[in-house]
C-alpha cells in the first residue's frame, strides 16, 4: 500500500513522496512507488496519529453516566469512531468506576472501528479541589478493595490512575497501583509546592491537565503548578485549546520546561462537536452550557472539560504560538508513547512502526485516519461524526 503526499512528517524530518505500508507497518518513504496504485493526498499533511490519554467522550458519545452493558458498548464504539474523526489513532478512554472500566476493557478485547484503545485512564474516584468559584466536591471512602476491583475489571488495561495525594489514607492505594505497574498522576489537588513535591517523590509521575484544578503559582509558594513545571521527572498533561490555559501561560510553560516533558490531551467530553446551547449535566440537577467560544461550563461557571480535540490544540500552538510543527507533533504523539512504553511501535512515522497516521488539511481538519494501515475514517465518505441521539437525550 502507498500513500502519497508532498508533506509527510516523519520522525527524522519532513519528506515528500510515497509512504509505503506493509502488513500494517511503515516501511519507508519512496521517491517512486513499486505499484501503479496509491492513494494521493496531494498537499494535505500526513502526521503521526494523535495519542490522547485524557478523553471522557467526544462527538456526542459519552463514557460517563448511566446505561446498561449494551448501551455502554454502543457509546464506547461511537466514541472511538469520533476520536478517529479528530485524527486520534490511540486513546486512553477516561472513566471513573469499575463498571465503566469493565465496559471499556471488553470493547478493547473485541476491537472497534476507530481509534485503538491503548489503555484505560481512571480520573478518580479520589479527587479533592475547591477549584473555580469555590465549589468543593467530596470524595468517596478510600478503599484498597475499590482499587483492587479497578485493576481486576481493567483486565490488564488500566494504565493510568489520577488522584489527589493529600487525601487522608491514600498512600496504600498509591503504593498498590504502583506495584501493579500503573502510572499514578496528581490530579484535582489542593497540594502546595512542598506537598506536591512530596507526592512526586512517592512515585507519582504525571501532572493531570497541568494548571487546571491545582493550586496556582504565587510568589511565596509556587503551588502545585510550580511543582509540576520545575520537576524534570514529571510528565505534564497539557490542554492547548486556549480556554483551559491562556496562550501566554502556555508560552511560559514551554520556556520553563522542555516541550519533551509535555503530553497534549483534549480532556474532551461528549460536548465536543455539539452546537452552542444548554444541556443536561452529569446529574438531573445540573445544567451545562456550551458557549459560542467553545467553553463547557456548569451552572456555577466552572469549566467542565473541553469541547475541542487535540488537533485544535495543534493548530493553536503552530498558528498562534508559532511553534514548529515537528515539536508540536512530538507533544501530541511521541512524548506520550514514550511515557507509556509504546514508542517502539507507535508515536511517529518511522519504518517498522505501526502505520498509525492522520491526513489533515491546511485548516486542521481531518481528511482521513489510519490505524495499522487500515483506514478507519474518511471525511469524503463519512462526513462529520456525531451521535444522532445526543440532542434528543441531552438538550434542555
Amino acid at each position: 500500500m502507498f500513500v502519497k503526499s508532498e508533506r509527510i512528517y516523519c520522525e527524522n524530518g519532513l519528506k515528500s513522496g510515497y509512504l509505503a505500508i506493509e502488513n500494517g507497518r511503515f516501511t519507508g518513504v519512496l521517491a517512486h512507488p513499486d505499484s501503479a496504485e496509491y492513494v494521493d493526498y496531494g498537499t494535505d499533511r500526513i502526521i503521526p496519529g494523535i495519542v490522547d490519554t485524557h478523553n471522557h467522550g467526544t462527538c456526542g458519545y459519552s463514557l460517563m453516566g448511566p446505561g446498561n452493558e449494551e448501551e455502554q458498548t454502543a457509546q464506547i464504539r461511537g466514541y472511538l469512531k469520533g476520536c478517529a474523526s479528530q485524527a486520534v489513532t490511540g486513546v486512553f478512554p477516561t472513566v471513573v468506576g469499575p463498571e465503566r472500566i469493565r465496559a471499556v476493557a471488553k470493547v478493547a478485547e473485541t476491537g472497534a472501528d476507530g481509534a485503538e484503545i491503548l489503555g484505560i485512564h481512571s480520573e478518580g474516584p479520589w479527587l479533592n479541589r475547591t477549584g473555580e468559584h469555590g465549589i468543593r466536591t467530596p470524595w468517596p471512602e478510600v478503599s484498597l478493595k475499590t482499587a483492587e476491583a479497578m485493576v481486576a475489571d481493567g483486565r490488564g488495561r488500566l494504565r493510568l490512575v489520577a488522584l489527589a495525594a493529600e487525601i487522608p489514607g491514600i498512600d496504600p492505594v498509591i503504593e498498590y497501583f504502583l506495584s501493579k505497574g500503573i502510572t499514578v498522576a496528581l490530579a484535582h489537588s489542593d497540594c502546595n509546592y512542598e506537598q506536591a513535591t512530596a507526592a512526586y517523590a512517592k512515585g507519582l509521575s504525571v501532572a493531570t491537565h497541568t494548571g487546571n484544578v491545582m493550586t496556582d503559582m504565587h510568589h511565596r509558594d509556587v503551588g502545585g503548578l510550580g511543582a509540576a513545571l520545575l520537576n524534570d521527572n514529571v510528565m505534564c498533561e497539557v490542554i492547548c485549546d486556549g480556554m483551559h490555559i491562556n496562550l501566554n501561560m502556555l508560552k511560559i510553560y514551554f520556556r520553563v520546561k522542555d516541550p519533551s516533558r509535555f503530553m497534549m490531551i483534549s480532556d474532551c467530553t461528549p460536548f465536543s462537536g455539539a452546537r452552542p446551547g444548554s444541556y443536561k449535566g452529569w446529574d438531573p440537577s445540573m445544567t451545562l452550557s456550551v458557549t459560542p467560544e467553545g467553553f463547557v461550563l456548569s451552572d456555577t461557571g466552572r469549566l467542565c472539560g473541553s469541547s475541542q480535540p487535540v488537533l485544535y490544540g495543534v493548530k493553536n500552538l503552530v498558528e498562534n504560538l508559532h511553534m514548529p510543527m515537528e515539536t508540536v507533533l512530538r507533544m501530541s504523539s511521541l512524548n506520550t508513547c514514550r511515557k507509556y512504553g509504546f514508542d517502539r511501535t507507535k508515536g511517529s512515522i518511522r519504518a517498522g512502526k505501526d502505520a498509525d497516521f492522520a491526513v489533515i488539511s491546511d485548516d486542521y481538519r481531518t481528511v482521513a485516519t489510519y490505524v495499522k494501515g487500515r483506514r478507519v475514517y474518511d471525511r469524503k465518505e463519512e462526513g462529520a461524526i456525531f451521535n444522532p441521539d445526543f440532542y434528543k437525550q441531552m438538550q434542555k
